[in-house]
């Protein structure tokens, strides 16, 4: 009895003695208020302890975030109805983060002066954005990174008209939601942006008065508290997004042309509204484009003093947003504005180039006024022609790779019916996101959310990422790189000397010649076929000679890409080196038989004047030696037939018969099965013009 009275004493004390707080000197550990994942948004509700007649305007509210090793993040809140102020924050670092509010109203207890703890874990999923964190511009300017330095590939799927894509809903067999399937479908594809407008009302297309339509706000009457349903709706919709790992490329506000319409659309209210837009969605991953074709200025319809209020939202994002995620406002076509015409360049806040460019994308001048602009910042293809709208599947398939052609780092795809939103099934009453050029354009949402290009879109992601792709410079047509047959409809990239990369979309097969490359190493050299995702192999050993190499033709005359890329094997041995020559004839003194083995492809050998049939140019070896490659360079294209023969010890004998070798300074690799002489020569049987002129003659064997 006595036993059982001293533990129920016993622990009475000790609970007293947690309820008093611990023993003396010892710490109590407390569960956080809060926990979250690095790099993925928590959201945290205040509740107002005074009442507003315009919550949106008479009270400002702001969280100050702090974590391990002293960081600070300060987030905007936003009012979300009632009494109901909510913060949405994405710690960047694991660990233990405090919060404390400041509201402009320091007597309401519910806003101002709030604490709050936070207990931020590592994140274990599959995700890049949160494995790595949120976006920034590269150190060099040229290209977005993960916030770990990491780069990031953009490849972005384009929705102008999200408001009004069906979040629980739609019209194709086994599809629950129209929003999530085209999501879905496309993070399958290995996209990594969505790219959207806040157009909350359609544009025509329908009455959209049924049932199933979303909820939109309608800011042009100020904001009220009639507008949260539709920033409810897009409340999903960008948290969809940003858990399906996307980076969300978002305009802000309203339609473009709204702005220029409605005077409720003041300098204060805009920047007001930025400042709300980045609380509801700037703990999201992010890019920030403003508003539909802004740069230079939506196509005249906003004049140097107008523009101001869209770039109060620019300042007001760049105030608030606290993760600095990057600011590239939609740009107009670029027959309009291009980098050095651009009304935005010189903000501070101005991050990249979100280009607009339509057409076939032919011409150097505008890729290179993007690539050479004084202050090197990222450009993307925010748009360029929508697949089945304005162009076909190789159309905006070839869009992407000539855009990375270009340093133009990333790409925004369209689909017709996708970008649009044409919801409606043919033969149904319109339900169009927007009229614009329909009927005569039109495409279903599902079947544009199903192009093939999307699948092929996959392949261009997987070429690039199994390269260093972010260091790669366009070369533009810089003849000192390559030179080419079509230089408009050829275009060079590389990293420096090790990586080549050709993308041809010229009618025909002619391709070029790659200069500048290593003689001392081997290359390789495959075709990639952007429709198939499939590699031919050109060759595993091709070795430049002069630091040059003939491209082979195309496979046909479809778009292809090369790929060359230098190996740590070392290039064989000239064999035609440092031995003795000879020749039929020679033009005069200065051009002899030795000036075509002295690896030097400005002097050369030449013929007699009129000589052609029966001249020989000779290399004597010495002994007997074995080889299958040899390599001519000669002037102007000159010779129209030709054999190389070897002496076998008593005849001479063929290795090789051709016609034409090239264009002046070009190499052409010969091959033919190996053979074993003392002597090897060329022996021509034609030409033109006065007589054979040869830079270098080359031996090799591999």
């Amino acid at each position: 009895m006595r036993k059982t009275s001293f533990i129920y004493v016993l622990i009475t004390c000790l609970l007293g003695v947690g309820m008093l707080g611990g023993w003396p000197g010892i710490r109590v550990a407390h569960a956080a208020d809060f926990t979250a994942t690095q790099w993925q948004a928590v959201e945290i509700s205040l509740t107002s302890s005074a009442g507003y007649a315009d919550p949106f305007n008479d009270v400002d509210v702001t969280a100050t975030f702090t974590g391990p090793g002293g960081t600070v993040i300060t987030r905007p809140a936003f009012w979300d109805g009632g009494s109901v102020w909510k913060i949405r924050f994405a710690p960047t670092k694991t660990g233990s983060w405090t919060m404390v509010t400041t509201a402009t109203d320091t007597a309401n207890a519910g806003l101002h002066n709030v604490t709050k703890s936070v207990q931020c874990d590592v994140y274990t999923g599959t995700k890049d954005i949160y494995k790595h964190g949120f976006l920034k511009v590269s150190s060099n300017g040229r290209y977005l990174t993960y916030a770990d330095g990491t780069p990031f590939f953009y490849l972005g799927d384009t929705h102008w008209i999200l408001p009004h894509e069906r979040f629980s809903t739609s019209n194709a067999t086994g599809v629950a939601s129209q929003f999530k399937y085209t999501v879905d479908k496309r993070v399958s594809q290995g996209f990594t942006v969505y790219q959207s407008e806040p157009i909350w009302q359609p544009h025509g297309g329908g009455t959209h008065s049924g049932a199933d339509e979303e909820a939109v706000a309608n800011l042009s009457d100020g904001f009220t508290s009639a507008d949260l349903a539709g920033f409810a709706n897009l409340d999903r919709k960008y948290k969809y997004i940003a858990d399906q790992g996307l980076v969300h490329a978002n305009a802000q506000v309203s339609w473009a042309n709204d702005p220029a319409a409605y005077s409720v659309y003041t300098h204060a209210y805009m920047g007001k509204i930025a400042r709300y837009w980045v609380a509801r969605y700037g703990a999201y991953p992010a890019i920030w484009t403003i508003a539909q074709e802004i740069d230079k200025n939506m196509y005249g319809n906003y004049d140097a003093t107008t523009i101001q209020k869209w770039y109060a939202v620019g300042q007001g994002i760049a105030d608030n947003d606290a993760y600095n995620q990057p600011l590239m406002p939609h740009m107009e076509n670029t027959s309009s504005t291009i980098a050095s015409t651009s009304w935005w360049s010189s903000k501070a806040y101005h991050d990249g180039w979100a280009v607009q460019w339509q057409g076939d994308m032919v011409g150097m001048s505008i890729a290179k006024d993007f690539w050479n602009y004084p202050t090197a910042k990222p450009s993307v293809m925010y748009e360029s022609g929508y697949d089945q709208f304005w162009t076909d599947s190789d159309g905006a398939l070839g869009a992407a790779y000539k855009s990375f052609q270009y340093g133009i780092f990333g790409y925004g795809y369209g689909a017709a019916g996708v970008w649009n939103d044409v919801y409606s099934k043919p033969g149904e009453p319109d339900d169009f996101g927007t009229a614009y050029e329909l009927p005569a354009r039109y495409y279903w949402w599902y079947d544009g959310a199903n192009l093939a290009t999307g699948d092929k879109l996959t392949y261009f992601k997987n070429f690039y990422t199994s390269l260093e792709w972010w260091k790669l410079t366009p070369r533009f047509d810089d003849g000192a790189w390559g030179s080419f047959a079509d230089v408009s409809r050829s275009l060079l990239s590389s990293d420096g000397n090790s990586t080549y990369i050709a993308f041809f979309f010229n009618s025909g097969t002619s391709t070029g010649t790659l200069k500048q490359m290593d003689n001392s190493y081997l290359y390789t050299a495959k075709w990639f076929n952007p429709r198939t995702g499939a590699y031919t192999m050109i060759s595993s050993t091709v070795h430049a000679s002069g630091g040059q190499w003939a491209i082979p033709a195309k496979p046909d005359a479809s778009n292809w890409v090369l790929l060359v890329q230098k190996t740590a094997s070392a290039s064989p041995a000239n064999l035609a080196l440092n031995k003795t020559y000879a020749s039929s004839s020679s033009w005069d003194a200065n051009q002899m038989a030795p000036k075509a083995f002295d690896q030097n492809y400005v002097t050369d050998w030449q013929a007699c004047n009129g000589c052609w049939n029966g001249q020989w140019l000779e290399v004597n070896f010495g002994v007997n030696t074995t080889f299958n490659e040899a390599v001519l360079t000669e002037y102007n294209n000159r010779t129209q037939g030709f054999r190389i023969e070897y002496w076998n010890g008593s005849t001479w004998q063929t290795a090789y018969t051709g016609t034409t070798i090239g264009a002046t300074g070009i190499p052409r690799l010969l091959t033919f099965p190996a053979v074993t002489g003392s002597k090897v020569r060329i022996y021509f049987t034609a030409g033109n013009e006065h007589a054979p002129i040869i830079y270098e003659f080359e031996i090799y064997n591999h």
